[in-house]
Formats: C-alpha cells, structure tokens, sequence
C-alpha cells in the first residue's frame, strides 16, 4: 500500500486562509472613516476661552482662539493628556498660553494648570487650574 502525504495540502490550505485574512483586514483598515477634526474647549479665568481646533492629521499643529493672535508651537493630545504652548504670532519670544491636563475619567474633562499673558503692551501673566472639554 502506498502511503498518501497530507501534508502539501495542508500547508496550501493553511497559506490560503492567512491570505483571506491579511486582505479582510486590509479592506476593513482602508474602509474605517478618517479620524474627526475635535474642538477642545478651556475656560479660564472669570470669562476667558481658549478653543483649540485639532486637525484630523495629528502631525499638524492645531489652530487655537485666544484674545490675542497666537501660534501654536508645541501640542500633544495622546495617552490621556492635553499639552500645549502657543507664543504671540508678532512676538514669538512671548509665551501666551501653556496647558497642561490630564483625563479625569469621573468627570471627563482634562483637569490642569493654565498659564495665560493676556496682557498688551505689558505682561499680564494668570496661572491657574483648567477644565478642558472635547468636542467633535
């Protein structure tokens, strides 16, 4: 009697079905939806606003409302934390804004210190605690 070698069959089998799934999930990766642009919302103060307009490509810089023109130089937005420094578009020496927050999972909101210069011509320098809010 000959002896029959199951082997090769197998291993096509086994070579078919890891290609079957490598393209499912190629195609669900390339049909999941671009990730959403999000609003960050940082009342300070008695009445001052900071938003932070987060781009959906999170190696762009976000754009940020604040009372003075401000540009954004450092921002991270990951690992359940908030940071960002923005200096004076005219004067890029003078810090505006630096946040530094962290996820409160109870309340979710980004809970922190903020540092502001709403000051013209002269310093006017607050540091005190944030509650950020995201939105999309």
């Amino acid at each position: 009697m000959q002896k029959v070698d199951y082997r090769r069959p197998l291993v096509i089998v086994s070579l078919i079905l890891i290609v079957l799934v490598a393209s499912l999930s190629a195609a669900a990766a390339a049909s999941s939806p671009l990730p959403r642009a999000t609003t960050i919302s940082c009342p300070f103060l008695k009445n001052g606003l900071l938003t932070i307009s987060v781009p959906a490509n999170r190696k762009t810089l976000p754009k940020i409302d604040f009372d003075y023109d401000s540009t954004t130089m450092m921002f991270s937005f990951r690992d359940r934390n908030l940071f960002l420094v923005a200096v004076d578009e005219e004067h890029p020496s003078r810090i505006r804004v630096i946040v530094s927050a962290q996820l409160n999972r109870k309340r979710g909101t980004y809970d922190g210190q903020i540092f502001t210069d709403t000051g013209g011509n002269q310093y006017m320098q607050d540091n005190g605690p944030v509650h950020c809010t995201v939105g999309r």
